[in-house]
């Protein structure tokens, strides 16, 4: 799909991974429609890269209102036409930390309606109108190695992403058969604004760091494959070993069939005795 990737649009777009990605597809041609609620650091972006000769629109959107991301999707089909990739990428990281008890919920809840329900409402929004043009476009959900491996202090991130994981599997199922193709997009720990500063909750970060770039490249070589798991980081595999051996050691083994029993060991046969004793009268 990269010769053909025309059109897209990024959520998140204003910085991190969002802001590569839109750079990325910019470079390649493509028009782009970025989308974020910080309004201005969005439209300076968005300038820069025009200056660089990009064709991108910046769309200041509060993607947790579904009026807002409906007017976003008419937008994008107005001003791109046909679109080849959707990046469902906004997210926050919200209070880590703190364990469960003492995150204030309100905060919580905040975390899902950007990392959960805002990726709800662009699919909805996106997918419908994707599948009436019935042309190949690939749809990229933005989740977490946090989708997977939860350390302390991080359960309204993780509980997020692990939904959205959720979320982009169930798509995937859906549109089997069909001209859209479902990815997620599993970061490590990325150096963006998101995380500068911060320490890992023990337990919840990775031993690697990769720029956004490097995921933007990840993403890039990912279109029109029928990949679905998109991994950054080179710790990725030991992480995930890790957490699916811990998964096996819990898991509570039926005895085997007697079809499954290993074969039994072979008894001694008379022949066999014989020359065992021959053999050892021998040596005397």
């Amino acid at each position: 799909m990269h010769s053909q990737t025309r059109a897209a649009v990024v959520t998140g777009a204003a910085s991190g991974i969002g802001l590569a990605l839109s750079a990325r597809f910019a470079r390649a041609g493509a028009g782009v429609v970025m989308a974020d609620v910080e309004g201005g650091a969005l439209h300076r972006k968005a300038a820069e890269l025009t200056a660089q000769g990009a064709r991108v629109t910046a769309v200041t959107a509060d993607l947790t209102d579904p009026d807002a991301v409906e007017r976003l999707a008419e937008t994008a089909f107005d001003r791109l036409g046909d679109i080849d990739v959707v990046c469902n990428n906004a997210g926050v990281l919200g209070p880590v930390g703190q364990p469960l008890w003492e995150v204030p919920l309100e905060r919580m809840r905040q975390v899902f309606e950007v990392n959960h329900w805002a990726h709800v409402l662009v699919a909805r929004a996106f997918v419908p109108r994707l599948l009436e043009r019935g042309r190949p476009a690939h749809l990229i959900h933005t989740a977490s190695m946090s989708a997977f491996v939860v350390g302390a202090g991080s359960a309204a991130y993780a509980a997020s992403k692990h939904a959205d994981l959720a979320v982009a599997r169930s798509l995937r199922a859906d549109l089997r058969g069909t001209a859209v193709r479902v990815s997620v997009l599993c970061p490590g720990r990325v150096d963006t604004p998101m995380v500068e500063g911060l320490t890992a909750p023990r337990g919840a970060g990775g031993d690697t760091s990769v720029s956004a770039e490097d995921v933007a490249g990840v993403v890039w070589e990912a279109l029109g494959s029928d990949r679905f798991y998109l991994f950054s980081n080179s710790d990725a595999p030991l992480r995930l070993r890790d957490q699916f051996d811990d998964v096996w050691r819990h898991v509570p083994l039926p005895p085997p069939s007697p079809e499954e029993e290993l074969w039994p060991v072979p008894k001694t046969t008379t022949a066999t005795t014989a020359t065992t004793a021959t053999t050892a009268t021998t040596k005397h």
